[in-house]
């Protein structure tokens, strides 16, 4: 059997890809990647590499077939496209991971994701499908990195509607487990699973959480929800800019997802975002993008 897994360059695609290694083999396995993508990890684990792009079914049709495992972990937008190349190509077996942003009340950001869903369910292919949730745990990842940066950089940090809405952030190492689990795993055919974080916990919290832990004297402003949103879609095009008018819509909801499917039949075994975001922050000190840890004393003396 050959596997053929299409966006293992993202930080989440890197994760899977050497879990996947490890359980099948790295002969088995070929990516497919984009003229533009930084190949240099996959280059270095020795992967063989396809050249395409998902956009484009013709270029990357050649390489599948029916005695192979398809893994899609690129944008679920494109979904529709990338099933377009794996029915006409006879695939029997096919993994999407998609987003828990399908359970969202705003439709306008969620409707392309539940049909394409849709389309995965209707085809003839034996599917797994597993959604995620918020994402974090590399340096590469575009949702708590950016936040860790705007903390570690401002005094300041505006926060809408008090931070109250709930969210379940998954660690991207707990994420890869879960994915690479379900693969090969009968039980798992034409079945879905929510990979988040293990409770739902409130943005205020996660701020605070991150300001602890950068050791760090933040003021919180609490802004209005509707004066926010304006504001953002005036800013959001400043780079660096830790977020976007979309992202204030979805903070106005909570975000909670029943994985006791996924911890059941998959192992699935999440860690905190305390421990998690811990360690994402310890690596971005390691490379130098955070204010390095101060001494005891001195912490101490800012905490008191």
């Amino acid at each position: 059997m050959h596997y053929v897994v299409a966006g293992a360059t993202s930080g989440t695609g890197h994760a899977v890809i050497q879990r996947l290694i490890c359980k099948v083999g790295l002969d088995h396995i070929t990516c497919i990647v984009r003229p533009t993508s930084q190949t240099a990890l996959l280059m270095e684990l020795g992967l063989r590499l396809h050249t395409a792009d998902i956009t484009q079914p013709e270029s990357y049709k050649g390489i599948l077939g029916p005695s192979v495992v398809y893994l899609d972990m690129t944008h679920p937008k494109h979904y529709h496209k990338s099933l377009e190349a794996v029915v006409s190509s006879g695939i029997e077996r096919a993994y999407f991971v998609t987003t828990t942003g399908i359970f969202s009340k705003y439709r306008r950001l969620a409707e392309s994701y539940i049909e394409n869903e849709n389309r995965i369910r209707k085809s003839k292919i034996v599917y797994t499908i597993l959604r995620p949730s918020m994402i974090y745990g590399t340096i590469s990842d575009k949702n708590m990195h950016r936040l860790i940066l705007f903390l570690d950089r401002f005094p300041f940090f505006p926060i809408f509607g008090g931070g109250k809405s709930l969210m379940q952030p998954v660690h991207v190492g707990d994420l890869s487990k879960g994915i690479v689990e379900a693969i090969d795993d009968p039980n798992t055919e034409y079945q879905e699973y929510n990979l988040a974080g293990p409770n739902a916990i409130s943005y205020r919290e996660i701020v605070n959480t991150i300001i602890q832990k950068l050791h760090r004297k933040v003021r919180i402003i609490n802004v209005n929800e509707a004066f926010a949103y304006q504001t953002v879609r005036a800013l959001q095009w400043i780079p660096g800019f830790p977020i976007n008018d979309e992202q204030i819509l979805r903070l106005r909801e909570d975000k909670i997802f029943d994985i006791s499917k996924s911890i059941n039949e998959l192992g699935f075994s999440p860690r905190s975002f305390d421990a998690g975001i811990f360690e994402e922050i310890q690596e971005m000190r390691f490379c130098g993008m955070v204010t390095p840890k101060l001494s005891s004393k001195i912490t101490d003396g800012l905490f008191k």
